[in-house]
């Protein structure tokens, strides 16, 4: 009963004499719970202070947009089933993301305004762009959407320098039956078969450019675009008239090619000889799976085709009885759904400009 009868104080002071008359361990820590002593104490660093958290979120947010951006690039700003993403301008009020041009003949404005509608329909629901542009060779009549929009060339770049090999010929700069041996240096990657024939292989101009039409072979591309030399063929571009086309670049427009075929067709830029051996270097090539296959069996087409990472381009002159040109160019596709659509595409359109 002593104990209860002492009084606290008395007990808590002969608690600490006890505890201070035991010898305690060296260096040994003791964790000093009082309340009091807590703001003399550090607590430990945090992995992730408030700082560290915004700067992990900014690294996040600002990859993630990047990513959406890099997206959305890489299609053309235009995803399935929306419009194509532009910056807000007076020529996009009140008509919208894509340019239809129609000139001629008014009598087939109804036609052709059905043709565009079809086209966007068709393809609206597609990732990427698609342009379309449409030339009547009888009496000029044309028509497209998209068409003044630039577009990656891919291999349709290689006609106008085609045209400017056939031409330098013709002025006798050139000698198109002249042999070149072919150098290791030479050789390009993709499309076309002399990047696999030995250093020492002897080919003539006349050759190389029609592997360039037959096979879109970029190693003759390269050998021709070495022997003319880029100011030349730049300074053909622009006799042209095919102001949005770059070589440098790789960039031209459906209006461009379309341009570009016209001219060609009406003997403004090769004489009918030459004409006649371009068109058939593009004709029956190994290409022929896209515009080609959307116009009947038996009618011929002179066309090019240019493939790259989500672009795939087609280009030439329908020989119908009322022969047209017809371009159909687009980037930041999704290759797999072009080469199921390219041939519906040519086929509307050819239906179209074969019913009037």
């Amino acid at each position: 009963m002593a104990l209860f009868g002492k009084k606290k104080k008395e007990i808590e002071e002969e608690g600490l004499e006890k505890f201070s008359s035991k010898k305690l361990p060296q260096n040994k820590k003791f964790r000093d719970l009082y309340p009091e002593s807590k703001r003399k104490r550090k607590e430990p660093p945090k992995p992730w202070g408030k700082k560290e958290r915004w700067l992990v979120f900014l690294v996040l947010a600002v990859t993630a947009g990047t990513s959406a951006l890099l997206s959305l690039s890489a299609r053309g700003w235009k995803l399935p089933g929306l419009p194509k993403l532009s910056k807000p301008s007076l020529e996009n009020i009140p008509f919208g993301e894509q340019t239809i041009v129609i000139e001629g003949n008014k009598t087939k404005q109804k036609s052709a305004n059905e043709v565009v509608d079809d086209f966007k329909k068709t393809t609206t629901n597609l990732s990427g762009v698609y342009g379309f542009y449409v030339v009547d060779l009888d009496d000029g009549f044309s028509y497209g959407s998209n068409e003044n929009d630039t577009f990656q060339a891919a291999s349709l770049i290689k006609l106008p320098v085609m045209v400017a090999a056939f031409s330098e010929s013709e002025k006798g700069n050139l000698d198109l039956d002249a042999n070149y041996i072919l150098k290791d240096s030479d050789k390009l990657s993709g499309s076309g078969s002399i990047v696999g024939k030995p250093a020492g292989t002897v080919f003539t101009y006349r050759e190389l450019l029609e592997y360039m039409g037959k096979q879109s072979d970029n190693t003759a591309f390269n050998v021709v675009r070495k022997k003319l030399g880029d100011k030349l063929i730049t300074d053909y571009i622009i006799q042209i008239g095919m102001s949005d086309t770059s070589l440098e670049a790789n960039t031209t427009s459906p209006y461009d090619i379309g341009l570009y075929f016209k001219r060609l067709y009406n003997g403004q830029l090769l004489n009918d000889v030459d004409k006649t051996e371009l068109l058939d270097n593009i004709t029956d090539t190994i290409y022929e799976k896209w515009l080609a296959a959307g116009v009947p069996e038996g009618i011929k087409v002179a066309h090019k085709f240019g493939l790259e990472t989500n672009v795939v381009n087609d280009a030439g002159v329908v020989f119908t009885k009322h022969p047209f040109v017809l371009v159909l160019m687009s980037h930041g596709v999704v290759i797999s759904e072009a080469n199921d659509i390219f041939p519906s595409l040519a086929g509307l359109i050819y239906s179209a400009e074969t019913e009037n």
